[in-house]
């Protein structure tokens, strides 16, 4: 403004000042009110911090219950591939060999053994004929069902007597 030489430059000083001052008003009072919209976030933010810790350690908490079920059922895994072994040792290599081209056809899903229930196989729900069904009664041969080829077995029902008497021996194997 010292460097004015007219009225009309001093003027254009004044009104260029004005303008930046009005500027700078509007700058101020909108960095106001974002500071006052900004403690209501504040207050958000921090409260979904808070429930971030609380679901992180729900999070951790869950995976350790999962890695220590993991582990359980890894041991149990093993135990069961060692039960498998000796039950495999004990079983003729024929009947072992039968037992895996049966469970591992495509149409069996894994499945290679079928109870007999009523005169049907389980599996497949085909009926039997009578003789066929009162041989696998007797269980003194291996027989596959005639439908779907999978290894029949047969578990004699229980009678109400005896679940009365020993409960632990009703359990169908």
């Amino acid at each position: 403004m010292l460097e004015a030489k007219t009225n009309d430059q001093y003027r254009a000083f004044q009104s260029e000042i004005d303008f930046c001052q009005k500027e700078i008003r509007k700058s101020e009072d909108r960095i106001l009110e974002l500071m006052g919209e900004s403690e209501a976030l504040d207050k958000n933010v921090k409260a979904a911090e808070e429930s971030l810790k609380e679901e992180k350690t729900q999070v951790d908490a869950e995976k350790r219950e999962a890695r220590e079920r993991t582990s359980a059922d890894q041991k149990s895994a093993q135990e069961l591939v060692k039960e498998r072994g000796a039950i495999v040792a004990s079983v003729s290599g024929a009947t072992y060999q039968r037992y895996e081209r049966i469970r591992k056809a495509k149409m069996r899903r894994g499945l290679a053994v079928a109870e007999a229930v009523d005169g049907r196989c389980t599996a497949c729900n085909i009926a039997m004929r009578l003789q066929f069904y009162q041989d696998l009664k007797k269980g003194d041969q291996i027989l596959a069902c005639e439908s779907c080829q999978r290894i029949l077995y047969y578990n004699p029902p229980v009678a109400a007597e005896d679940l009365a008497a020993d409960p632990a021996s009703a359990v169908r194997q």
